[in-house]
Formats: C-alpha cells, structure tokens, sequence
C-alpha cells in the first residue's frame, strides 16, 4: 500500500535513528582515520588494509570478513571496529552495526574528537530503552559538542533520558490482555475502533508482511460477551489495499484510507473514503471531496460520536511539520468544511498521527515524535481547551508502560473510559513482524470525561412497524443541540452518546405521527448505558405523550429554566400544526392533600399553555386541565413510580 497505514509504513518511522546513524557515520569517517588509535597487532593492521580495499572495490563481503578478523586478532582495535559499525549499517544490519560502534565507544570513551560516535551509540542505547547508558553519552556529547546542532541533539536526548528514567521508576498499573485468537487470527492485525455499545469491532488486517500483501477492513460482532470470527466487510475492500478506518458511535458511518491503483478515483497518494449503513448493507464508498483530499497523504481518519466532526492527518501544505492532525466538520447538508489545522499545541515540527478522538467529544489521543517522551512515536493525550474553543490544552503524555522506547501508535478508549485497544507490534529477525490486538483497563491517573449511550428502536406503536425518524438530542445545561440522526430506515435502530455532568432532553418525531420526548438526567456522572424502544403514536384525536422534559420546584407552578427547550419544541410543532387543537394536562402522586394537589396540577398545565401563548400559539388551540392525583400513570408504591406520576400531558383533542 504506498505511502498508506500499512504495517511496513508504520514500521518507517521507527528508522529515523538509522538516518542519524548514517549522517553521522559518514561524516565522522575521515575523522577516524586523522586521528588514529590503531593496533601494535601487524596481522590485524593488514587484515584490516585488506577489508578497506575489497569495500572500495566494492566487494562488501570479502571487505568485511577481513575487517573481522582484524577485531578478532585485537578486538580494542578501534578502526576496525568503526569501520565494521559503518559498512553493518550501509548494509542494513543493524544489529551487527550497533555491536561494533558501541566497541568503537568503549575503547575511546573521552575523546573530544569522538562527539559524533557518542551521538551515535548514544541514539542505539535510546532505541533500545537502555536510558542511563545513554544520558552518560549524551552528556559526553554535549561536553564535546563543536557545532550548536549537535549541542541541539544533545540536548533533546538527555531531557528524553531524564523523562524516561523518571517515568520507568513511576509505571502506570497496567495489565494487557491479548484479544482472542479469532480476533488474532492473522500475521497482522491493527488500528482496531469499537462502536459505542463495544458489540462491533473494525480493525485492519494483512495475512503476510509483504507490504505487497493485501490490507482489508474486517468486522466482528459480539454475541454473549465472545467476539465472533471476523469477516471482511464486501462492501468496502477491493483486490487492492483498505487501510485504517473510524466509525461513528452508533456504527453507521465508516471512513477509511484509499490509496493509489485501488481501481478508485484519488486525488493522492492516499484519500479518505465515506460509506454510510442502512441495515446491514453498506454504501457505495464515496471520495470525500478535494477539500478533505488533496494531492498529498491523507489518512488515519477519527470520527466524532455523531458523525459530524472528523479529524485526520495529512501532508498537505500550511502545517507544521511533516504529517499534521487536521480537523474539518460536517454541516446539515452534509457537506464537509474546509479542514483546520489543530495548531502548535498539538502539531509540532515532526510527525503527528493515529489521531483518536473520544465519543465525549472533548478527549484527542495522539501519537507524536517531537512531543517530549520516550523516544520515537509516543502516545499522548489532550483536551479542548474550555476557554478558547479553537484551542487545545498542553499534551500529556500517557505514561510507561503504555509508552516505552518503541514507537506506540493507535489507541482506541471505549465510552465508559475504562478500557483501551491497541496494536502490539513485534518485529523479529530480518525484520519479521507480527501485529495483535490488545487491550487493557485504563489506569486512574489518565483522567477522562466518562460517556454512556442510549439506544434502541423506533416503532409505529400500532403496527410495530420500525420507522425513521429524527431525533435530536438536547443538552439541557446549555441549551444546545448536541446531536441529530435519523434512525435507520431499515431496522429503526438508533444510538446516542451521553456526558457526565449535563441533563438531556431526547426529541423524536416523524411527520404524520404525534412527537416523542426522553429525559436523562446526567447531571452526577451516576448514569448508565440504556436501551430505550421509542413506539411512536399516530397525530390523531386522542393521541397524547408525556412531556418529560417540562420542570417544576417542588411545589410550585413556575418553569424552570431547562424547561425552555422542550417548550420551544411545542411551539414549532403547533406552528407547523395550526388546524390540530391539544389539551395539556397536569398529573400530580398522592402525597400531601388531594385537594392541595389537583390546585398544583391546574397551575402547572396553565404555566406552560401561558409559554405557548406568549409565544404566540392561538388561545383557541390549546385547553388546560388538572387532574391531580386522579390519572396516576402507575401505582404510587414507590419514589420512582411517583415521580412518574408526576407529569404534563400533551393530548390531541
């Protein structure tokens, strides 16, 4: 897959310490040989002569058996061994080219002349996790610096030693959990993304490490708590490569990473695709325009629980380094903006990726190669600053053993914020590489705002039959809109994503039937997931619905506050209704006196027809009635079904 989210491009970015190596390897050849330590050993001065001409002859083979025997004959021999560091790393071993350039620093280990090789070991013992040994050659670096680049490069090593020192003495209580072997089931597996309710699955997968092998999107579906044997989503994968994708809370909408000679248009090297669910069936995947793609990369799509909200990175110009966590939004008719870079917060001068944005909305996880940690990719986690809404606050980075001296990308956290997923990656001899999917409980010290989802089905309440129908879903503690759908025209299913800390009003209608209102009460972060079936009423006399959302102090008649949005519902739907005429009712329990009671319900029902007068609804469409404690809904045998009781009415008369 060139230039996608395939396992062997991952696997690049890992080999930025190899290209420091290189640099410094070549530049530092010469110096070397001007400053000999050489070898009172002749047989090992000729054998080393012999290994330099074959390797300027170009016989790489002969030349570096030569310069083993060299190092064999005196093994403090420090050209010979720079010498062999060098050539191992022209021809990729790079296991062979750390031995013999860490030999290289032990035999000279103070040597001002010698900066470039103490910045070169000093990068292998970083790559390896070794941190102490590393500080000590970065000091030494440092000391001997002769140019302020070096000094630079000195300098970010010694504070990512200093950090991942400190962080190993302090790890997070984390216990990873490899995913089943159905899951698991070939030689690479990553990106794995959930659906609000943790019964779908999606994830990125390859039978081979060949970067020419085949990547595909599979699905799993969990039945009784066990993922089900995975299979390829047919709608979305060719004979070519599908790479990562993200799916909305509710698992309607998939966008994924196309790239070249897929058989699809492109206007990169790689596009983002969208295809939206109706049923069980997926659209045909569509381009998402020349406004989300450019002649650039485009990849690594997260999208917001309602679909609406996309972040993704890209190479395109105006960033800040060389990949960039961009974010665009989707309007009412369904047309994305223009993309917005996230800024210096979050992008830095170097690479950004695997951008993972919570169904809370506020939570962006991240990987990043500049942001300060363990060295190469690390995860990190940030937040929209509540102050500035076009800000982010500073990253923070996740922590060891979650981050270590490998590069860590991807990481998906379920609604709840209890568990992680992420992709394991081993690489083995000649770079094999094996890719599973983890997971693990997210440790307390990550803090994240918690989320629960309400789903369920629309019905006709006669016939049953499953409907679509919009439902918007309203935070009462602001007074805004936070989500709209439309429930699946096939199945009438639906989902929402809640937030602690807020109240919400759920709105349902379809034209020809009477309006359906939720109530949620969020406020104390104490609620649950719920499954709620919505049965929808036809608009016809004698049809009524509660008004949940309609509220009163105890005891007295005056609205509150939060009662605005739901009146205001009323409102539109009676101006979009002039020839209907309704009754709203008021329903108190039996505490207190009857009599004092049906007083207190006749107020209520009058408090809220005066907003719809005001408001300008005909007095002649509208009648009040209290009834007291005479209609109770259910038996007033407990707080909960009394609070049922208590109530509005809207009836069609």
């Amino acid at each position: 897959m060139k230039n996608s989210d395939s396992i062997s491009s991952v696997l690049s970015t890992s080999k930025k310490y190899s290209i420091a190596i290189l640099f410094f390897a070549l530049s530092f050849f010469t110096l070397s040989s001007s400053f000999s330590q050489g070898t009172s050993n002749r047989r090992a001065q000729t054998a080393y002569q012999n290994g330099q001409d074959y390797i300027a002859s170009r016989d790489f083979e002969r030349g570096i058996k030569f310069l083993e025997k060299a190092v064999e004959l005196d093994n403090d021999y420090f050209e010979a061994h720079y010498a062999l560091g060098s050539h191992y790393h022209l021809l990729g071993n790079r296991d062979k080219s750390k031995l013999h350039f860490k030999e290289a620093a032990r035999i000279m280990p103070n040597d001002p002349r010698r900066v470039s090789l103490y910045m070169i070991v000093a990068g292998d013992y970083l790559e390896e996790g070794k941190y102490e040994e590393a500080n000590k050659l970065y000091q030494k670096s440092y000391q001997y610096a002769q140019s302020q680049s070096q000094k630079n490069v000195a300098i970010k090593g010694l504070a990512i030693c200093k950090f991942g020192m400190e962080g190993m003495k302090n790890p997070l209580d984390i216990k990873p959990e490899r995913l089943p072997d159905v899951i698991n089931a070939r030689k690479l597996q990553y990106f794995a993304v959930l659906t609000a309710d943790e019964e779908e699955m999606y994830f990125t997968a390859r039978d081979g490490d060949d970067p020419r092998a085949d990547e595909d999107i599979l699905r799993s579906i969990k039945k009784d708590s066990v993922w089900q044997t995975p299979e390829k989503v047919e709608e979305l994968n060719t004979r070519s490569n599908e790479g990562t994708c993200t799916i909305s809370a509710d698992g309607r909408t998939i966008i994924f990473t196309v790239c070249e000679n897929s058989g699809r248009q492109v206007y990169g090297s790689c596009d983002l695709f969208i295809s939206e669910k109706q049923g069980d069936k997926w659209s045909e995947p569509k381009n998402m325009g020349n406004l989300i793609n450019t002649k650039h990369w485009e990849t690594q799509a997260s999208l917001s629980a309602d679909g609406r909200t996309l972040y993704f990175v890209s190479t395109r110009p105006g960033g800040y380094g060389r990949s960039d966590i961009w974010k665009s939004t989707r309007n009412d008719r369904g047309v994305w903006s223009a993309p917005q870079n996230l800024g210096e917060k979050v992008n830095t001068a170097g690479e950004e990726n695997s951008p993972f944005i919570h169904v809370n909305g506020k939570t962006l996880f991240f990987a990043s190669d500049i942001h300060l940690g363990f060295g190469g990719f690390d995860l990190f986690k940030t937040e929209i600053d509540e102050t500035d809404p076009t800000g982010w606050k500073k990253p923070e980075n996740l922590g060891y053993p979650i981050n270590t001296h490998t590069d860590q990308h991807s990481l998906f956290v379920t609604t709840d914020g209890k568990t992680a997923y992420y992709s394991d990656l081993k690489i083995g001899q000649r770079d094999i590489i094996k890719s599973d999917i983890y997971k693990f409980e997210m440790p307390e010290e990550i803090e994240i705002t918690v989320s629960r989802y309400i789903k369920g089905t629309v019905y006709d309440a006669k016939t049953k039959q499953k409907l679509e129908a919009s439902i918007d879903l309203y935070n009462l503690s602001n007074k805004q809109i936070q989500s709209s759908v439309k429930s699946d025209p096939r199945n009438g299913k639906y989902l929402f994503v809640l937030n602690e800390g807020s109240n919400y009003a759920l709105n349902v209608n379809k034209e020809g039937y009477l309006f359906q209102s939720l109530a949620f009460d969020y406020s104390e972060g104490t609620g649950e997931n719920v499954t709620v079936d919505i049965y929808l009423e036809k608009a016809e006399k004698g049809s009524k619905v509660v008004l949940n959302n309609i509220f009163f102090d105890t005891d007295k008649w005056d609205l509150k506050p939060e009662s605005k949005t739901e009146l205001d519902l009323i409102v539109k739907y009676l101006q979009t209704n002039p020839k209907i005429k309704v009754q709203i009712s008021g329903h108190t329990d039996d505490v207190g006196d009857k009599a004092y009671n049906q007083k207190l319900s006749e107020k209520r029902a009058a408090s809220v027809v005066q907003y719809l007068i005001n408001a300008g609804i005909p007095k002649e469409q509208l009648e009040t009635k209290g009834f007291g404690e005479a209609k109770p809904q259910v038996p007033n045998t407990s707080p909960e079904n009394r609070a049922k009781n208590r109530r509005i009415e809207f009836e069609i008369l």
